[in-house]
């Protein structure tokens, strides 16, 4: 019973370790055998054109018809035909236009040729009525002012002549009449008239010291407030004048100076429409097999018939790609993953995935790791096509398996 209990004891660490050998011996030969890096890729052409309607002014443009996708063509072939009737109305429109503005220009040059006239007209009758003004308040500071004051001052000394007189005749004809015994009625007459005459006289002279004093105080002084009030605003009006007149000048100038930008940029504006008018068939930019729409890194578009009869295309977008058939190289979108598995010039093997069985050998020509979108990176790789027919078409997918380097 002591001899198998050691036997068993004795079998057992065997055991575990020709178990931990075989582990050990299955890494070292999973470490052994080569990565392999599968990924989908497109036949690209080297040499590509993108064909665009490429107008300027004409910025929509309808399908008429065009060369079957897939066709092949040769440079200077015409390709793409676009219907004529709405850009002719567009360059009807565009003529009538500039021959309005060419007339509005006219009569804008017009008016401003004139506007030289008007404004010396302006600035004399300006001038006149300023001149006219400022002798008027020379007059009136030099003259007019001093005047009133004598002529107040003097209409006061009047009244008291003319009382003084009234006084003095009145005396003499008392004195002469009471020398007399007998007092006619005449007489009684002629010195009630005098006597009124004093009476008159007084009254005249209290409603002229009355007027002189408010001539002195107040008319003449407001009178020379307004003639001052009066001259500043004629030069306030005077200087805005010659200021308006200046800003106007200028103001019509930009305006015709931006008439006739206006005008040069319709004229080039039609002369160009002329042109497109002239390119609404476009010709192929070289030898190649045309492709409908833009290709995408290579790839073909999801939505096919954009040439289609009365389809409606912008003037930038891209119609149609021109394409050679050789050579052809292939693109990939790497996944972040298979960066540490791949470098510039590894080798790699092409299975076109419509014809699986052939193998075509690739080297990676460039690798970017700036990705190119969330967790794709670009990679191109050359490619030996071969002989085989048919032969790879671009926009064909493939799978590419690199090989990495086992590890030692």
């Amino acid at each position: 019973m002591k001899t198998v209990l050691f036997g068993v004891a004795l079998v057992a660490p065997l055991c575990f370790a020709v178990s931990g050998f075989s582990q050990e011996a299955d890494k070292k030969q999973e470490a052994s055998q080569p990565q392999v890096t599968k990924v989908s890729g497109v036949f690209q052409a080297v040499r590509s054109a993108e064909v665009k309607a490429g107008t300027e002014q004409v910025k929509s443009l309808k399908i008429k018809r065009s060369v079957p996708h897939g066709s092949e063509v040769k440079k200077g072939q015409p390709i793409i035909w676009f219907e004529t009737e709405d850009v002719d109305k567009q360059l009807s429109e565009a003529e009538t236009s500039l021959r309005l503005a060419e007339l509005a220009m006219r009569e804008s040059a017009l008016n401003f040729e004139q506007l030289h006239t008007t404004q010396k007209l302006d600035k004399a009758a300006a001038e006149r009525v300023y001149r006219n003004a400022k002798q008027d308040y020379d007059n009136f500071t030099k003259t007019d002012l001093q005047r009133q004051i004598l002529a107040a001052e003097f209409g006061l000394k009047s009244s008291h002549y003319s009382l003084e007189n009234a006084l003095e005749e009145l005396k003499q004809l008392e004195q002469m009449y009471k020398e007399d015994e007998i007092t006619e009625a005449s007489e009684e007459i002629v010195l009630k008239r005098a006597k009124r005459a004093v009476e008159s006289a007084r009254f005249r002279l209290q409603g002229e010291e009355i007027n002189t004093q408010r001539s002195l105080q107040q008319k003449i002084p407001r009178g020379q407030e307004q003639q001052e009030d009066a001259f500043t605003r004629q030069q306030l009006a005077y200087d805005k004048t010659l200021l308006s007149l200046e800003l106007n000048r200028q103001r019509q100038e930009i305006e015709l100076n931006k008439t006739k930008k206006s005008l040069a940029k319709q004229k080039a504006d039609l002369q160009q429409l002329r042109e497109d008018r002239k390119h609404l068939v476009l010709q192929a930019p070289e030898d190649g097999i045309l492709y409908h729409g833009a290709l995408h890194r290579g790839r073909v578009s999801d939505k096919p018939g954009g040439l289609a009869e009365g389809t409606t295309v912008t003037n930038k977008q891209v119609l149609a790609t021109l394409v050679r058939s050789q050579p052809l190289q292939i693109r990939l979108d790497l996944a972040e993953k298979d960066l540490q598995h791949i470098r510039v010039g590894a080798p790699a093997t092409a299975s076109p995935t419509g014809f699986p069985d052939r193998k075509l050998p690739a080297t990676v020509k460039s690798l970017s790791y700036v990705p190119i979108a969330n967790g794709k990176f670009d990679c191109v790789l050359t490619v030996k096509l071969g002989k085989a027919k048919p032969a790879i078409m671009p926009g064909m997918s493939c799978s590419v398996e690199f090989v990495a380097e086992a590890k030692k």
